[in-house]
Parts: C-alpha cells; sequence; structure tokens
C-alpha cells in the first residue's frame, strides 16, 4: 500500500525539491511566505513543508521562480511545456493537468503526493537554456487526436481530487467531481460511436450500454453513511470504466485505476482507520 503518512510526504517532498534544483535555470522556490533556494534548503524545507502539509489528502501549493534568457529565445509558454524536465509525465503522475491562466500545473503524483505547481519567470542576459534535452522519464506518447492524453491525464487528477473532498466530508464538490467523471466515460463513448458510425450526427440511438454503469455497486470503500457510499460507487465505477474505454483509443496504455485504488486504501486507513 502507498505510505502517505506525515514522515513519507516529507520524504517526498524533499526529493520533489531536490529534482527542482538540479535544473540549473531555477533560482527559488516559495511554499506561501517561504522561499528556498539551493543555499538555505537545509533551514526552509521542513519549514515549508510544514506551510503546506495538513493532512494525508493535502496538496502542497508552491511555486518555482524561473531564470529564461532575456532574448526570448525560450518563451514561458514554451518552459511550461516541458514539466518532464520535473519529472512529471505519465511515468510518474497519476494525472496532472495545466490550468494556463493561473499558470500552475495539478499534479497528483503515483506516490499519493499532491502538488499545485505555479510558475514566474525572471528575465536573464546570459541565461543560457536549451529545452531540446532529453529529461522526459518516459517514452513520448503519440497522441490521438479522438482523445488527447491530456483527457487522460486530468481525468485521474480529478478522480483523486474527488477522493479528497470526499474523505474531508464536502460530500456537495465530491460528488460533483465523481459525476463529472462518469459523465466523461458517455463522452469517451460518444466519441467512439462517432467514430463507429463516422458521424457526430445521430438522428436516433442505438440503445448503448452505459460502460460506467455496469460497476455501479462493486466499491469495496464503504461506510455507514449512505451519502458517502454513493459517491464511493460512482468514483469506483468510473475508474474501471475510463481504464477500459481508454484503451480504445491508446492501446497501449496502462491501466490506472489499481494505482487510484491504493491511493485510496490509504485515504481510508488513515482517515478511518480501516484497512481494505
Amino acid at each position: 500500500m502507498i505510505d502517505i503518512s506525515k514522515e513519507a510526504t516529507e520524504k517526498y517532498f524533499e526529493e520533489f525539491i531536490g529534482r527542482i534544483f538540479s535544473l540549473t535555470e531555477i533560482k527559488s522556490a516559495k511554499v506561501r511566505d517561504i522561499i528556498i533556494t539551493r543555499e538555505n534548503t537545509k533551514e526552509t524545507l521542513l519549514r515549508a513543508f510544514e506551510a503546506g502539509y495538513h493532512d494525508c489528502c493535502s496538496d502542497i501549493d508552491f511555486s518555482v521562480t524561473v531564470c529564461l534568457p532575456k532574448d526570448g529565445t525560450v518563451t514561458f509558454e514554451e518552459y511550461m511545456k516541458r514539466i518532464d524536465r520535473f519529472g512529471i509525465d505519465e511515468n510518474t503522475a497519476l494525472g496532472f493537468c495545466f490550468i494556463p491562466e493561473n499558470r500552475m500545473y495539478r499534479i497528483i503524483f503515483k506516490n499519493g503526493m499532491r502538488y499545485d505547481f505555479g510558475f514566474d519567470f525572471e528575465y536573464v542576459e546570459d541565461a543560457g537554456l536549451n529545452l531540446d534535452e532529453k529529461n522526459s522519464t518516459d517514452k513520448k506518447v503519440v497522441n490521438n487526436e479522438n482523445w488527447p492524453m491530456e483527457n487522460i491525464n486530468r481525468f485521474w487528477f480529478v478522480q483523486v481530487q474527488a477522493l479528497g473532498k470526499l474523505y474531508r466530508n464536502d460530500y456537495l464538490i465530491g460528488s460533483h467531481l465523481a459525476n463529472m467523471n462518469c459523465n466523461e466515460t458517455l463522452v469517451m463513448q460518444m466519441v467512439l460511436r462517432d467514430i463507429k458510425y463516422g458521424t457526430n450526427h445521430h438522428r436516433y440511438g442505438y440503445s448503448e450500454e452505459l460502460e460506467y454503469v455496469k460497476y455501479l455497486g462493486q466499491s469495496p470503500f464503504k461506510c455507514e453513511d449512505q451519502t458517502f457510499n454513493r459517491i464511493s460507487e460512482r468514483l469506483y465505477a468510473a475508474a474501471i470504466a475510463y481504464d477500459r474505454l481508454a484503451k480504445c483509443f491508446y492501446p497501449q496504455y496502462n491501466n490506472r485505476s489499481e494505482i487510484f485504488f491504493d491511493i485510496w486504501r490509504s485515504y481510508n486507513e488513515s482517515i478511518r482507520g480501516t484497512v481494505l
């Protein structure tokens, strides 16, 4: 089972900060008002972690200041696309999504760590930076234009986001996110139907079976609270259905639901004291 104890998450955070500072263009990282640099890491790392950590459902909200070439040879838009340089890709992360208006990525790593990862930029005269370097820990996935990989990465981030809301008893948002992801599987089915019939106009339907509905009633994550259970059922069903449908677009796709369920088990044990 994934270890999301406070001690483990502090270790994961330290490792991620180490990865960030391995990139020479990074000037500093910031959690709230605590600024971490290469020179003060030992003194500030624990304080920064404590400022960002609340419980096992926490996401650590932090940003990095990046030095870009003043001559414009690397733009901030180009830079933010290369998050693989930070070790963030389909091999290391369960899911992630980009919020362009905030210059921020929302990330859930496979070890259970969640981050809101923002960017600030400074422009330096002699900053040398080459984004062509191959730093990705995984082979580049060829996008299927019918269902881009960003959809898949976003789905799995939202699944864990919903899980956090569920275990913090925010049933309104938890239910909204769970329903949203069930609906996402319906959109996948609609796209697959369009591909099958060669059109996106269907005067009548074909009495399709709803994929996620097949898995309702099967979630092992239950308690005496029926509202909790209803949200749990939809999160579980959406996860299984999404894995099955994703293979229709990406035959080499590796299931992510088991990693999601491992994170779920860790939440369940940490908060409810139940081992599944």
